[in-house]
């Protein structure tokens, strides 16, 4: 009886937690060391050095179903296209602007800091299907923000570099912020 009471314990909270995530719109997950284009070189590194911001674009163009020369982008395509059209500048930094000529449903609104939006805010733009790319791990790493707790604390993310789900709205120390239609 023991065992019944833990088990229904345990799906029950799994239930509530579960019951607690939204994820309003489905990207893909790309990983930038996908032995497919992990190697590339971005300008002085390789994507899987250094392709967590560009890698977390590509999934939201992809998610958007924009396509890149015909194809949906991907972290190999989308690298191909930016080193043709002058994508990166300085070591190895993406020009978010540049995106906007892979089509006119792309339109970049900025750069801002953790400070400058509300976890409510954040969960609003997500909602209205707005790309949302968030900065952590002290500023070393992107990630591609897919949902969120209802506790609205915890943002879900696709990470392309590590395999982690999740980080806090404590995490963030900033946004790249995109209209992609």
């Amino acid at each position: 009886m023991k065992l019944l009471l833990v088990l229904a314990t345990i799906i029950f909270t799994l239930g509530v937690v579960a019951s607690s995530v939204v994820i309003p719109y489905s990207y893909p997950l790309y990983k930038q060391c996908d032995s497919r284009w992990g190697s590339n070189e971005i300008i002085n590194q390789t994507v899987c050095n250094v392709g967590c911001l560009m890698s977390s674009c590509s999934m939201a163009i992809a998610g958007k179903g924009i396509t890149l020369d015909g194809n949906l982008s991907n972290p190999g395509s989308l690298n191909e296209w930016l080193r043709n059209n002058e994508g990166y500048v300085g070591d190895d930094l993406l020009e978010e602007s540049v995106l906007e000529n892979i089509s006119n449903g792309i339109q970049w609104v900025g750069s801002y800091p953790a400070s400058a939006f509300t976890m409510d805010e954040v969960v609003d733009m997500i909602n209205k299907q707005v790309v949302v790319i968030i900065n952590v791990l002290q500023g070393a790493h992107f990630v591609l923000a897919v949902g969120y707790d209802q506790t609205n604390t915890v943002f879900y993310v696709n990470d392309p570099g590590f395999n982690t789900l999740t980080y806090t709205y404590e995490d963030v120390v900033g946004y790249r912020i995109f209209n992609m239609i």
